[in-house]
Formats: structure tokens, sequence, C-alpha cells
């Protein structure tokens, strides 16, 4: 990126002692790693921590500010009622106290409103003289009219993303953006044309890899008191789904708003997100609230992540400091410090190693063998697939053992080591399949199925045709035979 980019600064985001992990690392791996990545060509870092706690981003940002690069320092966003503007400001202030260069406003669930960007880059205008930069996402369709509100009080920066590679979960179009402050004061002057012609690289990359849109998710309706965060939502779900509890969603978003509001309401990114959710489906399954806390909990409360900001329930910080509810007890001494092991001798392979071991073995066998990087998929020919020729619809809705799934092919990729890759539109979500039809399978098909990293054996068994909304069909899953009802 450094080469070919030789005028544009780039930013990194760091997320304070987690760096880019997700657990908190031994001072001098942050130190090595960014140090590491400004000799390679980082020109600004964005350091936030998930419950702002300083004393976490303090590291970071002094190493940053020793390498003479920009420290920008972000302030999160949170939907306690109990957080006002004062106490943003009071938090920027004590950042920009540890040397941050540029603060940053960061909402990542659209939940901040026009007039409350308003106020608040009002007043931190007001008292701080560094310049404030808008990170808001688009969740809701208000990011353009709280940036144009921040732009007009004092906003120096805002974050956008190109039209072609905009989505409704991210930072709004730039597009948009020029189109709102055009014949303005603020009208950034950017070149549309060029803004044209890699929008237009970007289509033909699209097409090039056969890239399909997902679909856009359908957002609450309000941001009422119930109000809890797709990402959050999405986890409960899988959760539920695991422990075939799948019709208990509802009592287990509202345990979650509990769970949340316990814990103070603090920003849910990473794994303050899990945790909650964690805690809040075995909430759900035990006889009374916490009478089990989780192991990501007990860390919660202990203090590992951060301080909790008041108030919370710290009658449950007791419990977990008192260590009958921990399953593993506090963190090794060792925890956090730089990983090695034989063979590894360059400072990158060092930090790979010790953020993604898992990863990082897969990553240094990749490059041993020399292999090149993945070429964009070839359209399949004809008769690659013959068996896709049997699909007799392009969508159905499939019920099994009560709980309702819909689904729709949205293409067909190329083939991968005999198996057929398939875009399949899951509930919304659009998931890759690979599918193997299994020669010398009599009169039922039968296929090996591979969704998530997993392998399954899938034979028709028998279907009965009615005149009803649905059909009985018998599959062998991995030899066991399941009924499912299609339409």
């Amino acid at each position: 990126l450094r080469r070919a980019l030789s005028h544009t600064p780039l930013q990194m985001i760091i997320r304070g002692r987690m760096v880019v992990g997700f657990k908190p690392y031994h001072p001098e791996v942050v130190r090595r790693f960014i140090l590491r990545a400004a000799h390679l060509g980082v020109d600004i870092f964005r350091v936030y921590d998930n419950l702002n706690d300083t004393e976490n981003m303090a590291v970071a940002l002094d190493v940053v500010k020793e390498l003479r690069k920009q420290a920008e320092a972000t302030v999160l966003i949170s939907q306690s009622p109990h957080v006002t503007t004062d106490d943003y400001l009071e938090l920027a202030g004590q950042l920009l106290n540890l040397g941050a260069d540029v603060i940053c406003i960061n909402d990542s669930f659209g939940i901040i409103s026009p007039h409350q960007v308003a106020q608040l880059t009002a007043s931190y205008r007001r008292y701080f003289h560094q310049p404030l930069r808008l990170h808001l996402h688009d969740n809701h369709q208000a990011a353009i009219a709280c940036y144009q509100e921040g732009v007009r009080r004092g906003a120096a920066m805002v974050d956008t993303t190109l039209a072609a590679l905009s989505w409704p979960y991210g930072p709004p179009p730039i597009q948009s953006l020029m189109f709102s402050l055009g014949g303005t004061m603020h009208d950034p002057h950017i070149d549309l044309d060029i803004l044209g012609e890699i929008a237009e690289y970007v289509d033909y990359l699209k097409e090039l890899y056969q890239y399909r849109e997902p679909p856009v998710r359908k957002g609450p309706d309000h941001l009422g008191p119930t109000y809890l965060p797709g990402p959050l939502r999405d986890f409960i779900r899988e959760e539920l789904k695991r422990r075939d509890a799948r019709d208990r969603q509802q009592a287990a978003f509202k345990e979650a708003q509990e769970v949340w509001g316990d814990l103070g309401y603090p920003a849910l990114k990473g794994r303050i997100l899990e945790i909650v959710g964690l805690q809040a489906v075995e909430n759900l399954f035990s006889r009374e609230r916490y009478e089990k806390l989780t192991s990501g909990m007990v860390d919660l409360l202990r203090g590992k992540f951060g301080r909790l900001h008041a108030p919370f329930r710290v009658d449950l910080q007791h419990r977990a400091l008192v260590g009958k509810e921990a399953t593993g007890g506090l963190p090794e001494e060792t925890e956090g410090h730089l990983l090695s092991r034989p063979g590894l001798e360059r400072e990158e392979d060092l930090l790979t190693y010790t953020f993604f071991p898992e990863e990082a073995d897969a990553f240094f066998h990749w490059r041993k063998e020399g292999a090149a990087a993945p070429r964009p998929a070839p359209r399949p020919a004809p008769g690659a697939a013959p068996f896709l020729s049997s699909i007799a619809v392009a969508a159905l809705t499939m019920a099994y053992k009560g709980e309702e799934v819909s689904a729709r092919l949205e293409g067909v990729g190329g083939v991968r080591k005999g198996r057929q890759v398939l875009f399949i539109n899951i509930h919304d979500n659009l998931q890759e399949v690979e599918v193997q039809p299994l020669p010398g399978s009599g009169d039922y098909p039968e296929f090996l199925v591979t969704f998530h990293g997993e392998t399954h054996r899938i034979r028709i068994s028998r279907t009965f045709p009615r005149d009803q909304e649905y059909t009985p069909v018998f599959l062998q899953f991995d030899g066991q035979v399941e009924e499912f009802l299609i339409k």
C-alpha cells in the first residue's frame, strides 16, 4: 500500500492495549507493533478502547508521539442514559492531555442524532483548538444530516466511503456528502469525474470477481429504550440456534438490554458485545439471573478489559473479584507477552504469531509453499455443473423443527477442487456454499455440501408431492434421516 500510495497518508486503527487482537497485550508488544507499522509506512494511528478507558490508550498514544506520527484518539459514543455531553468533553480533554493531535467521535451504530452532533461539536470547539473528526455510520440513514450539522459547527474532518463501496452499516458515500454541502462555504470541491472513474473501476472488479452485493437488511424501526444493535441481535440468534431455542429470541433480546444496563451501557464493540450476548443467553437458561457468570463476564468485571463506568452493578463485580464464579482464574502473568517459536526471525512474523497463532501457522505454510495470489474466479463453462439444471426454482422456504428459513440462489461461481461454488441468500445474508454431487447415487441424488468450513453428506431419501403449501422431503443428513417441509 505504501508503494502504491506514495503521496497519500495511511491510517491504522489500534484497539488500545488490544492492538489488533482480542485481549490486552503487554506494553512492549504494543510498542513493537506500532514501531513496525510506522516503519512500514503508517502515518496516522487512530487509537480507541472498547470501554473509553484512557489508561488502555495511554501506551499506544505515547509510542505514536515518540515516533512523531499523528496520534488520533477516539471517543466512542454510548447509548447510556447516564452519559452527557460534558462527559464526552471531559474524556476528550484527558486524551488531549495524553498527547492526542486529533479527537475522533465514533458512532458505529448510527445512534447519535444531528442535534446531538451539533451540540457536541460546538461545545468541543468552544473548549479545544485541536481538530475534530466525525466517524459516523449510516445504520439509520441520519449520518449525512449529522455530518452537515457537525461541519457547520466546526468539525475539521468527516469519514466517508466511495459510493461504489458504500454500505448502510458503514460511513455514508462521499458523493452524498458533496451533494449536501455543494454550493455552501463548506463545499469540499472534490473532482466528481475522478470519483466516477474510480467507481467504474470498482464496478469492473466486481464483475471480474463475480461479486454480488449482499441484500440490505431492514433495521429496527425505532431507537427507543429497547433498541439493540444489529450485530448483538445476530450474535444472540446464533447462540440460541446452537441451543435449539430460536423461539426464545425476544426474551433473550430483553435480557440483553438488562445485562447491558447492569454493566453501565458500555459501547457494544468487539469482545464487549460478545460478553453481553453470552451472559444474556446464560441468564435465560438459568434458574435465576446471574446464577452463573460466564468467563468473559468475570474478566470484564475484574477489569481485564479496562474500567467500567458507573453506574453499574457493584455486587456483580464483587462476586467476580471473590473468584467463586471464575472458570479459568485470573490471567497468567505471561498472557499478552510476545510469543516466539523456532524458525521465526522477522519482527513481522513474531508479531503475527503473537496476535493470531493459529492463523499464522497456516499463513507461514502458505508462504513457504510459494502459493500465488488467488485469481479471479472463472465463469462456469456450460455443463460444468449439470446437476444445477435439476434446480426447479431459484428460491424456496424450508421449515425444520418449527423454524422457517428462506433461501434464494443468487449466483453460480467457479468450480473449486471439484466442487461447484454457489452463492445463496439465506435470511438476507449472502453465503458461499460448495456442492459436489456423488457418483452412483441411484434414484435419489447424494451430495457433499461444504458450508462455513464444515462438510456434510446429504442424500434425498424420499419426497411426497402434495397439492398443499408445503411438500414433505426426507433427507439423510450425515446418515441421520430428517424431515423438512419445502415451499
